[in-house]
């Protein structure tokens, strides 16, 4: 093959390039459109709304999980950046940790809009805060495992459009639903070793990396954790314990952690 022969290839190699970045964007401003729009068509049901779903026990062990990683990571003077922080509802913990500052952001407008009128609503808050409707996608893993392009059970279910094998570092979407909670939005598998590698240009050290089933096999030996879960009611006399299909869904999700460098 000569010079120009290589030339030519050269940019049609690009071309295609160019044009698979565009389909990927495209792809992806559609697909967080989606996502937006169900955000924010959600009903708000409400505190005591929440406690009798078919998935209060999740989201209990949930909140919980955001309580410990809150104090554990958290400290006096700090600066937050929250991520899908949603209708803010871990303002509270926030403000107990005594952080300094915070900064919110959602792709959905109307949660960003409930998360603003619950922090000018907060009595005595100790810190700035500002929030931001914007794109952020949240980090979720699991596959392969089930041995097909779909797995979950009453409660939740993921389902990929691809085949397991084409799955790519970037770009592999799937729909996720979560009963009472999330119906079929796109959502994009994050490969973890690039995450840190990204995370440590910028000065992030990975700390935690777990599942929510580790960090329960560890915290559940541990008195303060354990009197934190009783007191957040992850249990109580109504509900004794966390159904089985609640406690396999509770194992699709990380504990990521990371601190950023002095």
């Amino acid at each position: 093959m000569d010079e120009q022969q290589k030339s030519i290839q050269k940019q049609r190699e690009a071309r295609e390039a160019e044009h698979l970045n565009e389909e990927l964007k495209h792809k992806t401003t559609m697909a967080s459109s989606q996502v937006a729009e169900h955000y924010n068509q959600r009903r708000e049901l409400g505190v005591e709304g929440r406690l009798h779903t078919k998935i209060t026990g999740l989201r209990l062990f949930n909140n919980w999980v955001k309580s410990l990683l809150i104090r554990q990571y958290a400290y006096s003077g700090c600066r937050v950046l929250d991520l899908g922080c949603g209708k803010g509802g871990d303002l509270r913990k926030w403000s107990i940790a005594g952080i300094a500052e915070y900064v919110g952001m959602d792709i959905a407008q109307v949660s960003v809009q409930q998360a603003q009128r619950r922090f000018a609503d907060m009595q005595n808050a100790r810190f700035k805060a500002r929030f931001f409707a914007q794109d952020c996608y949240a980090v979720k893993k699991r596959a392969r495992s089930a041995g097909s392009q779909s797995f979950g059970n009453s409660v939740y279910q993921v389902e990929f459009a691809n085949p397991l094998q084409d799955i790519r570092r970037f770009g592999t979407a799937y729909s996720f639903t979560l009963d009472e909670a999330v119906e079929d939005c796109t959502e994009y598998l994050v490969h973890l070793p690039t995450l840190v590698q990204l995370a440590r240009e910028h000065q992030l050290d990975l700390e935690l990396c777990c599942s929510f089933h580790q960090l329960f096999a560890e915290h559940k030996q541990q008195r303060a954790s354990l009197d934190l879960f009783h007191r957040m009611r992850v249990l109580d006399a109504q509900r004794p314990e966390i159904s089985a299909d609640e406690w396999e869904a509770v194992g699709i999700y990380l504990a990521i952690a990371f601190r950023k460098q002095k």
